[in-house]
């Protein structure tokens, strides 16, 4: 979008992303095709060699969303609540996580667009970690596509 961004300050909850440093460095070192093609498994493994950071997962103030429990105060980041839906897709209400195994999880390949690389090929497989699911088998990152020299998407 072009609109010009605006600098705030407030308390989150945040994912412990750190914790998994290890985890996703072997994830990539023993399985050189989990990312494809090679130039966006190379970006990815740019940022992971950099250093994993915790990231937030809530926003203060938001009156849309849905709400982290026991926390009025806060609501979950909208993109980190739409990672969880590839699971929770399969499911019927009151299922819990573990018949997803039984319902096609994990997917064989995840496609995403490489604007959102660092979400799906490191952010994504941290939180099934952290959950105890299996991860998809690969991600494949394909380029944008544009009309007239700008990227079609949401937002334009």
């Amino acid at each position: 979008h072009r609109t010009e961004c605006d600098l705030r300050g407030e308390e989150n909850y945040f994912f412990r992303l750190s914790r998994y440093q290890g985890d996703i460095e072997r994830l990539l070192e023993d399985n050189p095709g989990f990312i494809r093609p090679e130039a966006r498994r190379n970006e990815v493994l740019g940022w992971v060699k950099d250093g994993l950071r915790d990231f937030s997962i809530s926003r203060a103030a938001v009156e849309w969303g849905i709400p982290v429990p026991d926390d009025e105060s806060q609501t979950v980041y909208v993109w980190f609540d739409a990672l969880l839906g590839y699971v929770s897709a399969l499911l019927e209400a009151g299922e819990g996580l573990e018949s997803a195994a039984a319902k096609g999880w994990p997917a064989a390949v995840h496609i995403c667009g490489k604007d959102i690389l660092r979400f799906h090929c490191v952010y994504w497989p941290a939180m099934l970690l952290s959950a105890g699911l299996p991860l998809p088998g690969g991600v494949y990152g394909h380029g944008f596509l544009t009309k007239d020299g700008l990227k079609i998407g949401k937002s334009l």
